[in-house]
């Protein structure tokens, strides 16, 4: 059974505002040391699918249609950073990346569920959200405020899918659209949601329950936000979205855990942010409860929030599941009158409000300076990209120009398509008589010149897959050498790999060059038949050969020498260096597209990074426009 204590009422502490200040009765405060690492508490912000998010909308509007000339008010402004804040993008692993990371997320989460919900409705009811530890009693303080069972509360309360809020229903109107939490869907439910088991992977909170409740004074709104050190991963990041959209923080701590790291982590940020904070210390044993009252007062005051009010909850049995309500008419009452006194609340909203304005400039600076390191990297990647293709570029044009790609099989089937002399004989004068042409359709007189074709084909193919691989297998070595690069090759392999179906275009490239050759010696015949007693395939493989040659024409008795004889005797010396050019030059280009297409593929991969120079200045006089028009 639950258990608590008689309540203690102490000192009043003021919350200070400008040069408005404020009576916010009970406890003086401090924030405590911090037993060893936070865990880290500032999540990427998800939009569940079909969820409308006003601030995108409008931000996006006002970015398109703002005219610089003309008068701007501070939602306008806010809306402009917003909008620029969403559009840096920040891939790459440069140094303080994660940071940058970090505060872009949380900078968008405060923007979108405080700051311009706030600035859009300055009259709209204030928000305080309970949040603490696992078992700190939250869900039955909220209960006990109400005085009804608004929320599920008990060992299985980590898991509950939907975060609560509790109002007026006369202010039903101000929560039921996405102006405040817009990533979150609407649920109108007044029954708790049933149990459910713990689920450690637990998928993504995607809605909102509101609960209309006349026991809430009209004016205040309740959050019942889940654990921040809940076991389910889902539930902590919720936890944090949720106060980064209060006016007011209320943490719930017990004697037990309100030395623990993951509170003061968050304290720690509301005080940097200026955010109104009261503290709840729930379940204190009476025989301790001076200690620990002091003790955590101490605490709070030496962090910086000795002003901050603090409500002590003695350790009693649970009343009907509520708390005694004489235990928890200090703090009801306290949040009473911060929803009925006009300057009361007036005073938590510009208190939060001015502390998260005057938190932006230094956290947008973080996202400016990353987003122009982002760029410094990204030109670098660009220029090692270029290179890398350049010296692709002329390695593929060198292979075809030194001879080198007549090796191996091709070069076997050339010597066995001329060992016989039976090439050489067909080309004598007189080779080609009708006699002839009968003899060669019952015994041809040359070897099939499928065997040489079939070499080529295979050989450019090997050609044109081994420049591809080689020129990202460069890329990538060249990337890795740098933090950004090495995060881009390890974060997307394809991005240097052969690209699926490139096999297939070699193919394709090869089999286009082979119709060239095929086109080019039809426009010139020998007695009326392409490619005389070789026939026109033949024909085809010895240009093809003459081709690959290169410089190894001059060598006596080489391919390229011998080939230029028999394509001289069919069709004339004049013609043989037009013939052996144009094959090249079309077999140079298509080879050279292959690479300039892998080029142009991973620089588009890069443009779609989103990377771009100058936005750290743009974002940065986002924040200067801010700051002016306040």
């Amino acid at each position: 059974m639950e258990s608590h204590a008689d309540a203690v009422t102490h000192g009043a502490p003021v919350f200070r505002t400008s040069d408005v200040s404020v009576e916010l009765s009970v406890d003086a405060s401090t924030d405590p040391d911090v037993n060893g690492e936070a865990a880290a508490l500032r999540i990427p912000r998800h939009v569940p699918p079909g969820v409308p998010t006003a601030a995108d909308l409008a931000a996006e509007t006002t970015a398109s249609t703002w005219d610089a000339d003309q008068p701007i008010d501070l939602l306008e402004a806010a809306e402009l950073l917003r909008a620029e804040v969403a559009s840096i993008s920040l891939p790459l692993d440069v140094p303080g990346i994660e940071e940058a990371r970090v505060e872009q997320e949380t900078l968008l989460g405060q923007l979108d569920d405080y700051l311009l919900p706030r600035l859009r409705r300055l009259d709209a009811p204030l928000l305080a959200v309970v949040g603490g530890s696992t078992g700190a009693g939250k869900s039955t303080l909220v209960n006990s405020i109400a005085r009804r069972e608004v929320t599920r509360s008990g060992v299985l309360r980590p898991t509950t899918r939907s975060p609560v809020l509790v109002h007026h229903p006369y202010d039903s109107g101000a929560f039921l659209s996405q102006r405040v939490l817009p990533g979150l869907a609407r649920v109108t439910s007044e029954a708790p949601e049933p149990a459910q088991p713990i689920e450690i992977d637990a998928p993504r909170v995607t809605a909102l329950r509101l609960v209309p409740h006349e026991g809430i004074t009209p004016g205040l709104a309740v959050i019942d936000a889940p654990d921040i050190d809940s076991v389910v991963e889902a539930n902590r990041e919720l936890a944090v979205q949720l106060l980064s959209s209060a006016d007011l923080w209320v943490f719930v701590t017990t004697s037990a855990r309100y030395g623990d790291a993951v509170p003061w982590t968050l304290l720690k940020q509301a005080v940097d942010r200026g955010i109104a904070v009261a503290v709840v210390l729930d379940r204190v044993p009476p025989d301790v409860m001076q200690e620990v009252r002091m003790d955590l007062a101490t605490r709070l005051r030496d962090r910086g929030l000795g002003t901050s009010p603090m409500f002590t909850i003695p350790e009693t049995p649970l009343d009907g599941g509520f708390l005694p309500e004489n235990l928890v008419a200090p703090l009801a009452g306290w949040l009473k009158r911060l929803a009925l006194d006009a300057r009361s609340r007036d005073v938590v909203v510009r208190r939060t409000l001015i502390g998260v304005l005057d938190s932006l400039r230094e956290r947008v600076e973080v996202v400016a300076a990353a987003a122009d390191a982002q760029a410094v990297a990204d030109a670098e990647l660009r220029r090692v990209l270029e290179s890398t293709f350049d010296d692709a570029r002329e390695a593929s044009r060198d292979s075809l120009a030194d001879g080198s790609v007549l090796r191996g099989e091709l070069l076997s089937r050339w010597q066995e398509f001329v060992a016989t002399g039976d090439v050489f004989r067909s080309l004598e004068p007189g080779g080609v008589n009708l006699v002839d042409r009968l003899r060669a359709r019952l015994r041809p007189r040359v070897p099939p010149a499928q065997p040489v074709l079939d070499a080529l084909h295979t050989a450019i193919s090997n050609v044109a897959l081994a420049r591809g691989r080689s020129a990202l297998a460069g890329l990538a070595a060249a990337w890795s050498a740098s933090p950004a690069g090495a995060g881009l090759v390890t974060a997307a392999p394809a991005l240097t790999a052969l690209p699926p179906g490139y096999d297939a275009r070699v193919e394709r490239v090869v089999g286009e060059w082979r119709s060239v050759l095929t086109d080019l010696l039809q426009h010139r015949t020998l007695e009326g038949s392409a490619g005389g007693a070789l026939g026109l395939d033949g024909a085809v493989a010895v240009l093809g050969v003459l081709a690959l040659a290169g410089r190894d024409t001059d060598e006596p008795r080489s391919p390229g020498r011998v080939a230029a004889a028999v394509l001289s005797a069919l069709y004339g010396a004049q013609s043989v260096q037009a013939l052996a050019a144009a094959a090249g030059t079309d077999l140079a280009r298509r080879l050279e597209a292959l690479v300039e297409d892998e080029r142009v593929r991973v620089r588009t991969e890069l443009d779609a990074l989103g990377i771009r120079t100058g936005r750290g200045e743009v974002l940065s006089a986002r924040a200067a426009l801010v700051e002016e028009v306040r």
